[in-house]
């Protein structure tokens, strides 16, 4: 059965325009002319179609009189199908398809697929929805030869909060400091007009709860922008998210998946933070991800929003200059709008309900019986029990005992140049963290240990950098110590080859201590 909730904000995005208080008479008209001409995609219909000028008005009339919950469907019983049985089976036959030629087109592919399967019944459309969602389709973007760009137009904001770009990118390995390695992304909130990064998220997916949590960053801080541009692909088009953006009454504006032209100003924040974070890490201690969450805050905040842009001609941070959007929301607003719903009993004694984000407590005389809950995705233990009436109590977490009072937390450090980075973020005029034993640091040691240059060239260099990169970042200490115990063994004039060798194995014998054996 379609999800209501689901319909009503397709249907927030296709009057959005027509509400859209930026736009003049004659813009609007156009808008509603390209809405009653040119066919779109319907939710759960196999065709596009256009939409008739009598259905346009009625959504909007609805809406200014009764908000967001006006563009809800009425329930209907004989609405709603499962899944084709087969459509798994055509859409994997499509995809084995095109991993054997790549640049097959969507006509070909329906033609072998009705060749190979009787009963084939998907649409053009459909087909091409059903291979994008798949997760091996991405490797076949990277398999095609010669495709070309179109030119498109560029767009320009202008004035600060006019249009967010929101764009994940990811995964990449870090490596913590007890040893463990952990595939994280990284969400961001791009403000179009200064290119200031708004809110940044460590997240281990792309998922609809990490797009959720960066926006809602973005927004208590700085306000809601008139408009949000990001990739039709990303977690920021999941239903979710799409029906909380309807609720707070926003234009949305959902790109082709797979273009990221049209994201040039994210996708160039997005080199400057492999540059920038990303490579740094290999220098860099992290302790966990929270600690990698400060580091990428603080390289934001110090490094990407301070340096000079050429085409600005200042900072990103200049450039908005700290000014807020007039569209102001509360977090009491903004959350809910994110809610989803779902229904569960509460224990007949102790009111206990297990909600998806965590155990929370009912009010007496609702406990044993079965009742709407709304909850945040996010936020643990947020959420309210929906009367029959149609009225919201707000639960308390569910505890079995008191909880014990929360030890202060000592901040969290390792040695490297990101972190001298959120030591000064954290108001510290002169960082006092150690700059990890880097590159220089080993380039200098090795030199005295062989008594030379080092290095004396690029593959000499390389093969330094190999070994850093291999082991790194190195304590100071434990290098120099490994260092004289080398210099000792081997003495001079030996090939840096044996001597990197001989530290390798101090390496790893001091990582994996030998096991004794039991007597």
């Amino acid at each position: 059965m379609p999800d209501p909730y689901e319909i009503a904000a397709w249907r927030f995005e296709q009057i959005a325009p027509l509400i859209d208080a930026s736009l003049n008479e004659t813009q609007r008209r156009v808008a509603l002319r390209e809405r009653t001409r040119k066919p779109v995609q319907w939710p759960h219909s196999a065709r596009p179609k256009p939409i008739p000028k009598s259905t346009l008005y009625r959504w909007l009339k609805a809406y200014r009189e009764h908000g967001y919950p006006g563009l809800l469907p009425k329930v209907r019983a004989d609405r709603g199908a499962p899944r084709r049985a087969g459509t798994v089976a055509w859409v994997g036959y499509a995809i084995g398809l095109l991993y054997e030629q790549p640049d097959r087109s969507l006509t070909q592919l329906e033609a072998y697929l009705k060749l190979e399967f009787e009963d084939y019944r998907l649409s053009r459309s459909s087909l091409a929805r059903h291979l994008r969602a798949h997760p091996a389709f991405n490797g076949i973007e990277k398999l095609r030869k010669g495709h070309k760009s179109k030119l498109r137009a560029l767009y320009e904001a202008q004035y600060p909060h006019e249009g967010w770009q929101l764009d994940g990118t990811g995964p990449f390995a870090v490596r913590m400091t007890d040893g463990t390695r952990i595939n994280v992304h990284v969400l961001s909130v791009l403000d179009d007009y200064s290119r200031n990064v708004l809110a940044a998220r460590v997240a281990s997916a792309e998922s609809e709860e990490a797009a959720i949590s960066v926006f809602e960053q973005a927004v208590g801080k700085w306000g809601l922008a008139d408009r949000f541009q990001f990739d039709g692909g990303s977690a920021f088009d999941a239903k979710g998210f799409r029906q909380g953006l309807a609720q707070l009454g926003v234009h949305r504006n959902a790109l082709k998946v797979r273009t990221p032209e049209w994201q040039g100003k994210i996708e160039a924040y997005h080199r400057c933070l492999g540059r920038w974070f990303v490579n740094e890490l290999l220098c860099q201690e992290v302790v966990d991800r929270e600690h990698l969450q400060q580091l990428l805050e603080a390289m934001v905040a110090l490094l990407y929003n301070r340096h000079h842009h050429r085409e600005l001609a200042t900072t990103p941070e200049k450039r908005l200059a700290a000014r807020l959007s007039p569209r102001q929301v509360s977090l009491t607003v903004l959350r809910r709008a994110f809610f989803l719903e779902t229904t569960a009993k509460a224990h007949p004694k102790t009111g206990e309900v297990r909600l998806p984000n965590g155990q929370l407590r009912v009010p007496a005389p609702f406990a044993g019986q079965r009742h709407r809950f709304a909850y945040h995705p996010v936020h643990p233990a947020l959420a309210v029990l929906i009367t029959r009436d149609g009225r919201e109590i707000e639960l308390s977490p569910f505890t079995k005992q008191p909880l014990s009072a929360v030890a202060p937390q000592t901040p969290k450090r390792g040695t490297g140049q990101l972190q001298k980075l959120l030591d000064l973020w954290h108001g510290h005029e002169r960082p006092n963290a150690q700059p990890g034993f880097g590159l220089p640091e080993v380039f200098a040691a090795l030199a005295a240990l062989l008594g030379r240059l080092v290095p004396e060239s690029d593959r000499e260099a390389r093969t330094v950098l190999g070994f850093y990169r291999k082991h790194g970042p190195l304590p100071r200490e434990a290098f120099q110590g490994a260092c004289a115990r080398t210099g000792k063994s081997l003495g001079k004039g030996r090939p840096l080859s044996a001597y990197l060798e001989d530290l390798e194995r101090q390496i790893s014998a001091h990582s994996n201590p030998p096991v004794n054996p039991d007597p």
